[in-house]
């Protein structure tokens, strides 16, 4: 057992709202009792407690111990399913089991009710983006979780939350979090309470989930919950740290220590989009060619910076975030193949990285192979569509060709010689997870992460390291770095994501005030430095501005290639305002930082 978590005495059933309340020592672990477990559909509900026949009885097996609960008998309806509490006798953790029967089509189902913390002094820990704290009594609403707060993506960059009393806390992992959505509810003043939704795959619900459940005594916290997912995700073997990704690819080495300096070739606004420029049209196009950014790079040199990551968007014919997946050739007027090559040739001249930005998901109308065929089709068998970004029309492709694509892009890049250090394929571990109902490439939300990754495989076998827009659980094994992995905006930001997965990972961070996802009022330079992280070269500053920033990024150039091998052993808020905070790493390396007065140090 782990020994940071401890195992409930005694788990009972609570009818009011057909969970279990888990007794650890003196402490009652309870449910919302206003909570009623439902089973939804589009327009109706029907909750567990309608059930004509609830049968309750032991469960017992050679690991775990508990109670099973079968519901059946539902006004007008031959529905039927069963749910199970039980302690695993191996770890102590407790796991709710939902397993279904006979379940229709499409019905979603809001179980088990989450445990609450309503003691003065306690306080939630969610994962959204980087990870924020959220106190009972915090006089804001929560912030809303985008994408209907499904999870596997940006909503949750791991699949558990947690909650810590002043008497005891617990960790809840979501077993199955491709295929689960949740909601924080928590009005200005309180309190906080966490709904969990199962969806259907492929428009049923035909498998059982599971959320386990690890407590912890007294005196645990959002650190120890961390560490006991540390440890869950160390014993399944999902961690996989920085050393291990670098004997599968050396230049994972090279890349740390790096600063990042994200820049652009064409841009291209579709009158469908919704950022065209109808005032003045001239706006929606933007064009540097090659040449310019080796110049800048001979620049960046001259300041004094020995280790850059060049980051290149809209190096396509199209321009950015256009006719995906046929992004090909490269941009002829700001230099073709030939310029594209030289940039590439100068990066590695000057002892610089180089990478490029590529996407996979949005799926153009206007592509030169587009077929709606390709397409994901929902489970309502229509197909998915918008055309906010610049390229316009769009629906989404289905993973199941993804790593086709990838291979047929890449081939051409290396045969056109265009070596790469680094590919970004956008928006996969931001964006949530897809399904696909079409029978010529149906895929479930599960299967369309995996797809994901064996995008990011491809170039790992290709000497290509792999980055994303975001950080997420699901691809820790085979993604080196992302964009960013910033904070939400609401509760206490805390580096929940950093706590866990430090040492396999790489994050960036902008080096200003303002930026998203940098707390308001917050020096984003400040925030590299507390996590042990990346910082952005931004080529945009000049003057004085630009060499600040340059001797900026050397600090945490120089931080990060001495701490990126280590754990993120803890973090702390050191005043009661909770400007200065410290965090430490495994070797022993501390950082303070404050807020308040722009400073640091490192101990």
């Amino acid at each position: 057992m782990n020994p940071k978590t401890v195992k409930p005495d005694q788990i009972v059933f609570d009818s009011a709202n057909c969970t279990c309340v888990a007794r650890v020592g003196d402490k009652q672990w309870r449910a919302d009792p206003s909570f009623r477990p439902t089973v939804q559909f589009a327009d109706t509900a029907v909750y567990f407690d309608q059930a004509a026949s609830i049968t309750q009885s032991a469960y017992c097996t050679g690991v775990a111990q508990g109670f099973s609960v079968r519901y059946e008998g539902f006004p007008d309806s031959d529905m039927a399913f069963e749910t199970i509490c039980a302690i695993d006798s191996t770890t102590g953790r407790l796991l709710c089991t939902f397993v279904p029967l006979n379940m229709p089509p499409r019905a979603k189902v809001c179980w088990p009710a989450a445990f609450i913390a309503d003691d003065p002094g306690s306080y939630g820990v969610f994962t959204n983006l980087q990870g924020y704290l959220l106190p009972t009594d915090w006089p804001e609403d929560a912030p809303k979780l985008p994408f209907g707060g499904q999870m596997a993506c940006c909503t949750a960059y791991m699949p558990w939350f947690g909650m810590v009393s002043p008497d005891g806390a617990y960790l809840c992992v979501v077993r199955e979090p491709w295929d689960t959505s949740y909601q924080i509810e928590h009005p200005a003043g309180g309190p906080t309470r966490v709904l969990t939704t199962m969806m259907p795959s492929l428009g049923v619900l035909s498998r059982q989930r599971t959320f386990e459940f690890a407590f912890l005594p007294a005196g645990g916290d959002y650190v120890a919950l961390c560490k006991a997912y540390r440890a869950m995700a160390k014993e399944e073997g999902k961690l996989v740290t920085l050393r291990q990704k670098a004997a599968r690819l050396p230049s994972v080495d090279a890349l740390i220590g790096c600063s990042v300096m994200h820049t652009g070739v064409k841009s291209h606004v579709s009158p469908d989009s919704s950022y065209y420029n109808r005032d003045d049209p001239s706006k929606n196009d933007r064009l540097t060619a090659f040449a310019v950014h080796e110049a800048k790079l001979r620049e960046i040199k001259s300041l004094g910076v020995d280790r850059l990551y060049l980051h290149l968007d809209g190096w396509g014919e199209p321009g950015y975030d256009n006719k995906h997946p046929d992004y090909l050739p490269a941009c002829e007027a700001a230099g073709g193949w030939d310029g594209l090559r030289s940039l590439a040739d100068t990066a590695r001249e000057l002892g610089y990285m180089f990478g490029i930005h590529d996407q996979y998901r949005d799926y153009y109308l206007d592509a030169p192979t587009y077929d709606p065929d390709n397409a994901v089709r929902l489970a309502d068998g229509t197909l998915f569509e918008m055309s906010r970004w610049a390229g316009g029309r769009q629906n989404y492709l289905c993973s199941a060709l993804a790593p086709a694509y990838v291979r047929r892009n890449f081939n051409e890049l290396i045969e056109h010689g265009i070596k790469l250090d680094a590919a970004y394929l956008d928006v996969f571990t931001c964006n949530e997870p897809d399904e696909c109902i079409n029978p010529r490439h149906t895929v479930t939300r599960r299967e369309s992460l995996a797809l994901r990754g064996q995008c990011f495989d491809y170039l790992l076998d290709n000497g290509i390291l792999p980055s994303s827009e975001e950080a997420n659980d699901w691809a820790i094994s085979n993604l080196v770095f992302c964009h960013w992995a910033p904070y939400a905006k609401g509760g206490i930001p805390v580096p929940l994501w950093n706590l866990v997965y430090h040492d396999c990972f790489l994050i960036p961070w902008s080096m200003g005030k303002g930026a998203w996802g940098t707390p308001p009022g917050q020096l984003g330079f400040l925030h590299a430095l507390l996590n042990g992280g990346m910082g952005y070269l931004d080529t945009g500053l000049t003057g004085d501005e630009l060499k600040q920033n340059v001797e900026r990024c050397k600090l945490v150039s120089s931080l990060q290639t001495l701490v990126a091998h280590q754990e993120m052993i803890s973090h702390e808020f050191v005043s009661k305002d909770r400007q200065v905070q410290r965090t430490a790493f495994a070797d022993g390396t501390g950082v303070e930082v404050d807020f308040a007065k722009e400073s640091y140090e490192v101990i």
